[in-house]
């Protein structure tokens, strides 16, 4: 146990300290923090000359000063509606937009034509460049709002009628759990967005660090320097030594990352931020972090005692990203089946696929945030996912004593069976 302390402890140091991992974590944390202050940087660095100019030819009507009375009436508007006035013609009217925007007294300009059918006027927006989609949308939905309002002046109806049709629908969301009042449509947002980024969180790392303990064993064999470890730390101590020591380095930059992210999102202008989308932190479910956490030492084990079953099998480090490639293919999967899942996580295929151990990982948590599985399923799969992960350590192990002994092009199965039989592992 002392010497397993001994490599554990030799691992972590000797990465943590490297400037490698500090300058990543450092490049990780910087553009987290960019990425959840991005809106107010975009918002700082805007134009602040105010709300766009829309302008509008031909006569003023009904419809062009209920449209200008829209945008005068709110808080922020994001248009600013100009009447330009009427030329007299179509050629006039065109002629004067044209003057305006390219004065670039306006952004663009809308010309209204009547259309008997529809029983409103036709718009037709002008300009040197296309509307922004989401802008053409809010203004079409503006403008189906001053539609309706008319049709309903004519109907003759009194204003509180008006009132009472015009009030929105509202709509709460709540998702029914078995034995609990459900999820608040907040806690829903969040666990969402909590599951998306730790499942990416949770590929990512799995990926990275579990690559990092097939180079590092890859690259002592190369040099020869496995061959003076083992003279004094037996092969098994080294290889969980490594896989324990790296995993101490994945949580500790996890943690880095938890720290940097929760220290931006408390940050006054993105806390208002969040109460405008109606999302409060405080709904973040504790047991959602802990499954994450398990979920995590799970995947991270599995896949890196395989990391290190096939690192041990290679000779030069230029070959362990073919080696390690249907291991990674396993990784990709699971996480493509958990982009299927987010949509629908109670999809059969992903239920099932939740129990099998290389996937459960990323699909059982998936599942735990994003849907309502029973106790029992999670901690079947918890069972499951364990069990594989001490039949593969088992496995890994016997194959890492024979195979930090093998030089030269990798082993078949065949030739790694008679090797094993002789080393009589």
């Amino acid at each position: 146990m002392n010497k397993l302390s001994t490599v554990v402890k030799f691992t972590f140091m000797n990465r943590v300290q490297a400037k490698a991992f500090v300058v990543t974590t450092l490049i990780f944390a910087l553009v987290l923090t960019v990425m959840i202050n991005l809106p107010a940087i975009i918002a700082k660095f805007s134009s602040s000359d105010g709300p766009a100019k829309l302008g509008i030819v031909g006569k003023e009507t009904e419809v062009t000063r209920a449209l200008k009375s829209f945008y005068e009436n709110q808080k922020e508007p994001e248009l600013q509606i100009v009447l330009l006035g009427d030329g007299g013609s179509k050629e006039a009217n065109a002629k004067l937009g044209k003057e305006k925007l390219d004065a670039k007294e306006i952004k663009g300009y809308l010309e209204f034509t009547e259309d008997a059918t529809a029983g409103f006027p036709k718009a037709t927006y002008n300009s040197k460049s296309s509307m922004d989609f989401s802008m053409e949308q809010k203004l079409k939905s503006v403008l189906q709002a001053i539609k309706a309002e008319t049709v309903v002046k004519d109907m003759g109806l009194t204003a509180e009628q008006r009132a009472k049709l015009n009030a929105p629908v509202s709509i709460q969301t709540v998702q029914i759990q078995e034995g609990t009042t459900g999820k608040s449509e907040s806690q829903m947002v969040l666990a969402y967005v909590l599951v998306y980024a730790l499942l990416f969180l949770l590929y990512m790392t799995v990926i990275g660090y579990g690559n990092m303990v097939a180079t590092e064993i890859t690259a002592e064999k190369s040099s020869r320097v496995m061959e003076v470890l083992i003279t004094s730390v037996s092969p098994l101590k080294q290889m969980f030594g490594k896989i324990i020591g790296i995993c101490l380095l994945g949580l500790v930059q996890i943690a880095v990352f938890v720290v940097v992210g929760a220290a931006n999102l408390l940050i006054p202008q993105n806390m208002d931020k969040l109460k405008s989308l109606n999302i409060d932190l405080g709904d973040v479910q504790l047991s959602l972090l802990g499954y994450f956490l398990i979920f995590y030492l799970l995947g991270y084990f599995i896949y890196a005692t395989m990391f290190a079953a096939v690192g041990s099998l290679v000779s030069r480090t230029e070959e362990v990203g073919q080696a390690i490639m249907p291991v990674m293919f396993l990784i990709i999967a699971g996480f493509m089946i958990a982009m299927f899942g987010l949509q629908n996580p109670n999809a059969p295929f992903v239920v099932a696929m939740s129990f099998v151990p290389f996937f459960s990982p990323l699909i059982m948590f998936l599942r735990i945030g994003m849907s309502d599985p029973a106790l029992w399923e999670i901690w079947l799969s918890i069972a499951i996912t364990a069990a594989t992960m001490f039949a593969l350590g088992w496995l890994a192990a016997k194959i890492y004593r024979v195979g930090v002994l093998l030089y030269g092009k990798r082993p078949s199965f065949k030739e790694l069976r008679k090797a094993m039989r002789a080393f009589r592992v």
